[in-house]
């Protein structure tokens, strides 16, 4: 693959799930690490959709603690300790200050499809 491929690939992921590889259970330590490979689980140094989804619900359980929904607040700044560049008010579809596990996997879902189209992944 490509240098530059890889470097899209990388970006992609990271749009979604920066601080993929924390050291630490808890998701807002301020230490995150990205590792794309940890999303290659097939190690063919592509990322599916599938594998990505697959690490969106990692994700979703490292930053929900079990519980279903988050609160915009406490995303946004778990959101940005983790220097990940989205807004949390985007995730929250229904407006109620919150984001569910759906609107976290739909919201992963549609940056995966946009960044396909565009021929990032």
């Amino acid at each position: 693959m490509p240098t530059r491929a890889k470097l899209f690939l990388t970006a992609a992921a990271l749009a979604f799930a920066a601080g993929a590889g924390a050291q630490s259970d808890d998701f807002a330590t301020g230490n995150m690490h990205f590792n794309a490979a940890e999303i290659d689980v097939n190690g063919d140094h592509m990322i599916s959709k599938d594998e990505f989804m697959q690490f969106g619900e990692k994700m979703w359980g490292m930053m929900s603690k079990g519980a279903p929904t988050i609160s915009v607040h406490d995303a946004s700044q778990d959101f940005a300790r983790g220097n990940m560049r989205f807004s949390a008010k985007m995730m929250d579809a229904d407006h109620d200050g919150t984001i569910s596990k759906e609107e976290f996997m739909s919201y992963g879902e549609k940056k995966f499809d946009k960044m396909s189209k565009n021929g990032m992944m």
